[in-house]
């Protein structure tokens, strides 16, 4: 395997296991009632600590590839000197930060008993993804186009996160809309994470609009571009994530109840496709960062 796919790969980790973090402490604290979000929590527990270990492992890990792609290649991976000089550049200066907030998250996890936990969790998701804005093409502009261009990709990437990181914890909340004793809970959960996934999908689309508009400067047209080749099969498959989510919303979640379950099960089986279509969207995303932006 090239280091370029390598990095690709990590990259496409890092970021799913993120958002999926941001997500899960959303849905199950902020989205839900008082008296659910205890039960949300450990229904998503060993989801919450997997996407923490994947987070961490691949934050060191593309610190690792950079001293790579820096160095002399794969014998460089491990060496501390390079890693060092690697955390003196504009990237590295970012991710001191990164791998600190990494550390933060970890240990926050391990500590179940803390009653606070999972605001914890979600404010080092929060600065982790953050943070991801300040580097890489999102930080190519200096200025106040800079800044316009940073801040538009943190509301691109907390937006991303919403959707992306809500759907999985939606899916289990699903389960309880089946206990009578529960159902009320999960309804209301439901109905705030549609109410806030309105916007999340507009901001989208709106801050994927105005990244392209700052990093190309016109319309992906070029069709010999690979670059923007990408980014054409990007925007036609959050356009199809789009879709799904209108005709969940509209078209299966009003049949609910007023069949034989038919509606509920069609509504998981497309809630999965979003989800496998949005890390696909993310593995382009990955890919985009080692391309040249024309």
């Amino acid at each position: 395997m090239s280091l370029t796919a390598l990095f690709v790969l990590c990259r496409f980790a890092h970021f799913a296991s993120l958002m999926q973090i941001f997500g899960l402490s959303v849905f199950c604290s902020l989205l839900a009632p008082a008296g659910f979000t205890a039960m949300l929590l450990r229904k998503n527990q060993t989801l919450m600590m997997w996407s923490g270990a994947v987070a961490a492992i691949t934050s060191v890990g593309m610190l690792s590839i950079q001293a790579m792609l820096m160095g002399n290649g794969w014998s460089d991976g491990l060496n501390l000197n390079v890693w060092l000089l690697v955390l003196t550049t504009t990237f590295g200066e970012v991710w001191r930060w990164h791998l600190l907030l990494t550390a933060a998250l970890m240990l926050v996890l391990l500590m179940d008993w803390l009653s606070v936990r999972n605001l914890l969790v979600f404010l080092c998701s929060l600065g982790l993804l953050l943070s991801q804005a300040l580097i890489g093409h999102a930080a190519m502009h200096n200025g106040i186009l800079g800044l316009v261009q940073r801040l538009n990709h943190m509301v691109h990437l907390l937006s991303a996160a919403y959707w992306f990181g809500c759907l999985l914890p939606l899916l289990a909340c699903m389960y309880y809309t089946r206990k009578p004793e529960l159902r009320p809970f999960a309804i209301a959960t439901l109905i705030h994470f549609s109410t806030w996934g309105h916007a999340a999908v507009a901001l989208v689309i709106l801050t994927g609009i105005m990244n392209t508009a700052i990093i190309l400067q016109r319309w992906p047209t070029e069709l010999t571009s690979l670059y923007q080749c990408l980014l054409v099969i990007k925007i036609l498959l959050v356009g199809i994530m789009a879709t799904i989510a209108v005709y969940n919303r509209y078209r299966l979640v009003p049949l609910m109840g007023n069949d034989s379950g038919h509606a509920e099960r069609r509504f998981v089986l497309m809630t999965w496709v979003e989800w496998g279509l949005a890390l696909f969207v993310l593995l382009l995303v990955s890919l985009f960062a080692t391309l040249a932006p024309r």
